[in-house]
């Protein structure tokens, strides 16, 4: 996962690296061009401009400290460093538009007649052009590697098109006789650059202060753990979004007691449910405990059909009955024995007495001695196993003293 982080961090980068330097080429040819025209918008745009290299070094600097080791002082990285970037970059981007409104309102009672009209206008529009396509390649590469930072620059990047045709509508109108056609552009386009830039605000503030703005995944998230076999309820789900990567946690209840193995098996099918959802997941820790069980099924296995009162058989596969009893608050609520349609089979018989049991929704298992096989295809359908002490005769002393029952937590000798 840390490679593909890496990895994605050295794509936005170079993507930094390569905007920068076109965006210098252009800033250059508009304010060489606005000087001998002597457009001021033109100027203006270059300046504009300009303010896009600044962020796009902006961005660079936080890219590359997102890539450093993190260490004692900063366990969990420098990620968060895009996220600060992305914050100064809206706030950029507010001044920019403070910028083009005061052009806006000077320009109504100072109109500039423009000198080199064509040449000024074929720059304009060539900015235009030339600016979308930066901008739609910071904006895909950004979302390709979830970079709030770039979309935040690529964003920026935007109001530099639209302030180049306002240029162009600035230069058209001079040359209608209509200069006036340039504030009004002006005033449009500092309402859409301050709505761009507040939104950029709130969300980088939002994910400095770990909130997930995503909720729609959390719901599809929930959803997924909730049908993994074994988890019985999902108590809360946490992400927080740090630079490119996510760190999450999660809570979830489990059906009786699991072991370790059971509980990292678990871990790594909510993992894969989180990850279906989220890109660039960096670590997520999961919480399971088991829940409780107001109805619980016991199984014993016994030598006769004669209730609660059956002998007790030692034997899982060759157990010729079972009683299976249904507990609700520790209190016998009902009761049933039923045959073990494995007992009669040549070969693996306690495997598929297991599989009867589990077909019939057992949760507990009482017996002495349990084989490999059942033991294991118990365990991974949460069935707990309880070790059958020898002193007692009979289904109703053994239930009496279900609570005083150590388990087992790893096959015995007997193979049946």
């Amino acid at each position: 996962m840390e490679n593909r982080v890496n990895e994605n961090l050295r794509i936005g980068i170079n993507t930094s690296k390569n905007s920068t330097i076109a965006l210098v080429f252009l800033a250059a040819l508009k304010g060489i061009v606005g000087f001998y025209s002597g457009s001021t918008a033109l100027i203006a745009d270059a300046v504009h401009t300009s303010l896009d290299i600044f962020t796009s070094l902006a961005v660079w600097v936080g890219l590359r400290l997102s890539l450093k080791d993190s260490g004692e002082k900063f366990p969990y990285g420098y990620y968060k460093a895009e996220n600060l970037i992305a914050l100064f970059v809206s706030v950029l981007i507010l001044v920019s538009g403070v910028e083009l409104l005061r052009q806006a309102l000077a320009s109504i009672d100072n109109p500039v007649e423009i000198g080199i009209q064509g040449i000024a206008l074929g720059t304009a529009v060539f900015s235009i052009f030339a600016i979308y396509a930066i901008s739609v390649y910071k904006a895909r590469i950004g979302k390709q590697i979830d970079s709030q930072a770039l979309i935040a620059d690529a964003m920026h990047s935007y109001t530099d098109v639209f302030s180049s045709l306002v240029v162009v509508i600035a230069i058209a109108g001079s040359m209608s006789g209509m200069p006036w056609l340039d504030s009004i552009g002006v005033l449009v386009i500092s309402l859409m650059i301050f709505r761009l830039g507040i939104g950029i605000a709130r969300d980088s503030v939002l994910i400095l202060m770990d909130a997930w703005l995503d909720k729609e995944s959390i719901v599809r998230i929930r959803q997924a753990i909730g049908d993994i076999k074994g988890i019985t309820k999902v108590e809360d789900i946490r992400l927080r979004k740090s630079g490119l990567v996510v760190f999450g946690e999660v809570i979830v209840e489990t059906q009786g007691d699991v072991d370790l193995k059971k509980v990292e098996m678990l871990s790594d099918e909510i993992k894969s449910a989180v990850k279906k959802e989220v890109n660039n997941l960096e670590h997520i820790v999961v919480n399971a405990k088991p829940g409780k069980m107001a109805i619980v099924k016991v199984a014993v296995p016994v030598v006769a059909h004669d209730g609660l009162r059956s002998k007790l058989s030692h034997h899982l596969g060759k157990a010729p009955y079972f009683v299976i009893i249904e507990m609700e608050n520790d209190k016998i609520k009902n009761w049933d024995v039923i045959k073990n349609p494995a007992a009669t089979l040549e070969k693996k018989k306690g495997v598929k007495t297991a599989e009867f049991l589990i077909s019939r929704d057992v949760n507990v298992l009482i017996i002495h001695d349990i084989g490999d096989g059942p033991f294991h295809v118990l365990r991974d359908n949460f069935v707990k196993i309880l070790q059958m002490p020898g002193a007692t005769k009979n289904v109703e002393d053994v239930i009496g003293k279900v609570h005083e029952l150590n388990t087992i937590t790893s096959p015995t000798e007997d193979r049946t």
